[in-house]
């Protein structure tokens, strides 16, 4: 006899409603725009910032925040202020940030639901977390292991992951065309490949929101 344990489709019903709710803009797919002069843009210098595992790079010192902190599970000398677990204890940093900046980090923690949670925790009301997590993207942990590389994100994963917060936004990174390309070639891909702007061309092909979905990555902003 078949038996039903708990309320498995009313649980499915409220996770197709997230899905379905979580929209993917191309803007930057579409128009070739650097997510990160957004970032910048729209940081003010009063704001208390936050950037995790300074992924910003060569933009980290161009942030115009006067109040800006470092954070990272490693010990690197001059960097980073914070040594910290995000997926761990984070006392002292509840209700601290307006912003924080989180690129190229969630794949590489090993708990990124207690992570998020902690991230959120950080953050003052009406907060804003910029980021960006790898999709289909290959294996790049370092050769020491200093950090691993644990997830990948779909649209799906990631309308769960931040259920809790109250916007949401996605960006596709490369389309459906480029996405596989840039795997084959891997380093050489910027290098030759897109300076031709081929992917660009081949991109416009599969723009709907189905083949949006199968990108490199996604940048993400996500407000409390």
């Amino acid at each position: 006899m078949k038996k039903t344990i708990g309320n498995p489709s009313k649980t499915n019903e409220n996770l197709i409603n997230l899905v379905k709710k979580t929209k993917i803009n191309n803007y930057y797919l579409k128009n070739q725009k650097d997510f990160r002069d957004r970032i910048l843009e729209e940081i003010n210098p009063s704001d208390h910032v936050l950037d995790v595992g300074m992924a910003m790079r060569d933009r980290h010192k161009k942030i115009k925040s006067e109040l800006l902190e470092t954070l990272d599970v490693n010990d690197f000398g001059e960097y980073p202020d914070i040594i910290c677990d995000i997926c761990s204890d984070i006392s002292g940093l509840e209700n601290k940030y307006n912003k924080i900046i989180c690129i190229a980090i969630l794949e590489h923690v090993y708990d990124p639901f207690s992570a998020v949670a902690n991230l959120k925790r950080m953050l003052k009301n009406d907060g804003v977390i910029y980021g960006y997590v790898p999709y289909l993207f290959h294996y790049h942990a370092p050769n020491d292991l200093k950090f691993q590389d644990y997830f990948r994100f779909s649209k799906d994963s990631l309308a769960y992951l931040f259920r809790d917060f109250n916007d949401v936004e996605l960006f596709p990174v490369r389309g459906r065309i480029s996405t596989p390309l840039n795997i084959l070639f891997a380093g050489r891909w910027k290098k030759y490949i897109e300076k031709t702007g081929i992917n660009i061309f081949l991109d416009k092909f599969t723009s709907d929101e189905k083949n949006l979905k199968q990108c490199s990555g996604f940048n993400f902003i996500v407000k409390k």
